[in-house]
């Protein structure tokens, strides 16, 4: 009675442990409303950016911050982690034992219970530390997602830089571009002036209606431009567009040029950004694969002790089997395995390669455009100078009054070339700080 009582009571065991299904339906409704609904002062994203000591003016750093918060790209980089992490627990479980129960009748038995009572247990016992070599390839996998969570933030940084520096570009050229325009309806009408008393050629004056149409066309594409990149800045982010409208931007990151980042910073890169670790764990993975195909060249044992209640006798005994390695030693596998590990340092060496490039061609490109903004610079001081100096002259009377308009319109222009060559500083400066992962002003 009591071992006919025993498959039950194992089995109600095991039920009882069970974890059970939890639906957790997903809406595309719900989805969109708490997109829709999002903000900067969103009560997580506060206590997040307090967690980073982030400053209390919204600059590139504070909303790649917020981008690390909200952005799809790295809530999935981090749901990938986690799915990682729970592959560490699936490597350490154990071999469950395998009950089995065969029931037997004897139809000749006389005087005595026909039935013969069967149940035995197999219990596999594996061997090679093969489970400790599990552990240590899910490890390796964590590891390496966890390191593709810092590079989706690092991705997402240069996202809501590069539109941040637009949104800039956009507004600052705006700004000089309404001087510009001001400058050129000035000189028009003192030309029309002088054309109509005969003093100057008409021609000069579709000269001059062409500049202004150039310079008001060049603000409508500075304004887009601004629009756009506010729309971009707020996908980079990953909220709506709304939640940017009442926002005050800190674009003090792009008044100066920090210095070329040293051969430190550059070994750093190549030893410690966090694509390349990732591809480092991807190699571990890979060796902690081969010794554990290593190991199962070594049979696992399984013991198998039973009961057998036959006719009133009580019999025991032990089971012993074991897998003979005489058809394959696990060979296959094994070499698989090799290959893949070749195949994972092959593409550690390419990745960090192709970082030194990278970084090697980011480190030229920004010190041309230093070069150049520095010229654009002096261009631009020589044409203020220009223009101070007809100014002067127009007081004096040596000069008339269009003479000193024309010299500031000339400047305004040479403006315009020094903020394009401090924006296109600027980009470099992004892709720099892309290939080091690092923000410059924090180089030695």
């Amino acid at each position: 009675m009591k071992s006919s009582l025993l498959v039950p009571s194992l089995a109600a065991l095991s039920l009882a442990a069970c974890v059970h299904f939890q639906p957790r339906p997903l809406s595309p409704d719900a989805s969109s409303a708490s997109f829709t609904g999002r903000s900067l002062g969103d009560a997580g994203l506060k206590s997040f950016l307090a967690e980073q000591h982030a400053g209390s003016t919204w600059t590139v750093d504070k909303l790649a911050l917020a981008a690390a918060y909200f952005h799809g790209d790295v809530k999935v980089a981090q749901a990938m982690a986690d799915e990682a992490a729970a592959g560490i627990t699936t490597a350490a479980q154990r071999p469950n034992p395998v009950l089995s129960f065969s029931p037997g009748y004897n139809s000749t038995s006389k005087g005595i219970s026909p039935w013969i009572i069967f149940p035995s247990v197999d219990v596999p016992i594996e061997t090679a530390g093969k489970r400790g070599k599990r552990i240590a390839f899910a490890e390796a996998e964590v590891e390496s997602a966890k390191l593709m969570v810092a590079a989706a933030g690092w991705d997402a940084r240069n996202k809501v830089r590069k539109a941040m520096l637009d949104v800039y570009a956009g507004r600052e050229n705006a700004t000089l571009l309404k001087a510009e325009i001001a400058l050129h309806d000035e000189a028009l009408t003192k030309l029309s002036a002088q054309v109509k008393a005969g003093e100057a050629p008409a021609f000069e004056l579709t000269t001059a209606r062409l500049s202004l149409n150039r310079s008001k066309l060049a603000l409508h594409d500075a304004e887009k431009k601004s629009s756009t990149a506010m729309a971009q800045l707020a996908s980079a982010v990953g909220v709506p567009s709304s939640a940017l409208e009442t926002v005050p931007l800190d674009f003090s990151s792009f008044e100066s040029f920090p210095d070329a980042p040293g051969n430190a910073a550059r070994r750093n890169a190549l030893t410690h950004r966090s694509d390349l670790l990732a591809a480092l764990a991807g190699y571990k993975a890979a060796e902690a694969t081969l010794r554990l195909e290593i190991a199962k060249q070594y049979p696992d044992v399984h013991l198998g002790p039973g009961y057998e209640l036959d006719q009133g006798d009580n019999k025991w005994h032990i089971g012993l089997s074991i897998d003979l390695p005489i058809l394959n030693q696990n060979k296959g596998p094994i070499a698989q395995a090799e290959a893949k590990r070749k195949t994972a340092a092959a593409k550690f060496e390419a990745k960090q390669a192709a970082v030194f490039g990278e970084i090697e061609a980011a480190l030229v490109a920004y010190r041309a455009a230093q070069a150049k903004a520095t010229t654009a610079a002096q261009l631009a001081d020589e044409a203020a100078h220009a223009s101070d100096t007809t100014k002067r002259m127009v007081e004096a009377g040596e000069l008339g009054a269009l003479e000193l308009v024309r010299r500031r319109i000339e400047a305004s222009a040479s403006t315009l070339s020094r903020l394009e060559s401090r924006l296109q500083a600027q980009e470099a400066i992004g892709q720099l700080e892309a290939a080091l992962q690092l923000p410059l002003r924090s180089v030695k």
